[in-house]
């Protein structure tokens, strides 16, 4: 029993083939011979990863949820990483749902003094909060993490903070965290290498070089079929590889990156990037002089963006379809979408928001007269 519980863990984070089988026939296995709550809580654990890494989100969230129920009898350790897993899934479709399970990892493992899950729980619940918009509560838990946990040395969190700076606008201070780091570059880790690329294309956005930051954006796409398309980093590098295509005037990497999502069964697209494919079409059709379709494109894509994605990616749907709507003499809506996403801005102190509602403000008297 134990070697095949070992031969499985290993299939799964190794990506072979007969993952599916050794999982599930390690925990048909462990079933039959009625092993111990703390076993099967690790069985369900590495069947559930799986199950996570081939976007069967619905039956690793299951699978999860059991093997926290069973460690919370036996194992904090166990517990807490079966936590990690469930926020890290969660994240796709329920940010809220997945902050609630990584604060609860944070607890157990703070307890038994885990350190490398512990700074991986953090990592999870800071992303969360990015996603609902709550950028200074993210902000404050990467500082307890380096201030009163002691995990500063911990690369993974650096990369991280030096993406959020990016986010908020400060280049220097991510540049400054992202020269840290060291491990990280060297790592042959997928998921290492596309957060790592995530957080150096922001940062290049914030300084204006486009064609660095779509190709960073697009350097992490490349482990879609490894990480998933809905994975974390990809879920940012895609909205930020359309903008940069977008600002370049390259609309065949534009359709290039929406074929990427084409690709893809519609239930293994995360909320958020089917909102940015239709933000994207609706930029290109924008570019058709079809002022009918687009119109009704962009209102379709806010709609998507304001229920299924982030306060940010609103924020610059909504500056897109105001650019839409100067050009073609809407004063008083193009307002309306500006000030909401001026608002956005203020309230996550985005600075990149704050500049282009500024932009936009500026330039409508001109167009108007």
């Amino acid at each position: 029993m134990l070697a095949l519980e070992e031969l499985a863990v290993v299939s799964v984070f190794a990506g072979t083939p007969d993952a599916d089988r050794l999982t599930t026939e390690a925990l048909v296995l462990g079933q039959a011979l009625d092993v111990s709550a703390e076993q099967l809580s690790g069985l369900l654990l590495t069947r559930g990863i799986y199950l996570g890494t081939v976007s069967r989100r619905s039956q690793a969230i299951a699978y999860f949820r059991e093997s926290a129920r069973l460690a919370a009898q036996t194992d904090n350790v166990v517990l807490g990483t079966a936590l990690i897993n469930l926020s890290d899934v969660l994240a796709v479709t329920d940010p809220a749902a997945a902050a609630e399970a990584a604060r609860t990892a944070v607890g157990h493992l703070r307890r038994v003094g885990q350190r490398t899950n512990l700074g991986v729980a953090i990592m999870n619940l800071a992303e969360a909060l990015v996603q609902l918009g709550d950028w200074d509560a993210a902000d404050a838990e990467f500082a307890l993490a380096v201030n009163s946990y002691g995990l500063a040395d911990m690369e993974f969190l650096a990369c991280q903070r030096g993406w959020l700076a990016a986010l908020h606008g400060d280049a220097h201070s991510a540049e400054t965290m992202l020269a840290t780091l060291t491990d990280l570059h060297a790592t042959e880790d997928p998921q290492d290498q596309s957060m790592v690329s995530v957080a150096n294309a922001f940062t290049a956005a914030v300084r204006g070089q486009r064609e660095t930051a779509l190709n960073g954006a697009r350097a992490a796409l490349a482990h879609a079929d490894v990480l998933s398309i809905s994975s974390e980093s990809l879920r940012w590098a895609w909205p930020l590889a359309a903008r940069m295509a977008h600002e370049l005037g390259d609309n065949a990497a534009v359709s290039d990156l929406i074929a990427m999502l084409d690709s893809h069964q519609p239930g293994h697209l995360a909320p958020m990037l089917r909102a940015e494919r239709d933000l994207a079409r609706a930029r290109l059709a924008d570019g058709t002089g079809d002022g009918q379709a687009a119109a009704a494109a962009f209102a379709a894509a806010i709609d998507g963006l304001r229920e299924r994605s982030t306060p940010f990616h609103l924020a610059h749907g909504l500056l897109d379809q105001a650019e839409y709507l100067i050009r073609h003499a809407d004063p008083a809506a193009a307002s309306l979408a500006v000030e909401e996403a001026r608002d956005i801005g203020r309230r996550l102190r985005c600075q990149p928001v704050a500049d282009r509602a500024d932009a936009l403000e500026r330039a409508q008297p001109r167009i108007r007269a």
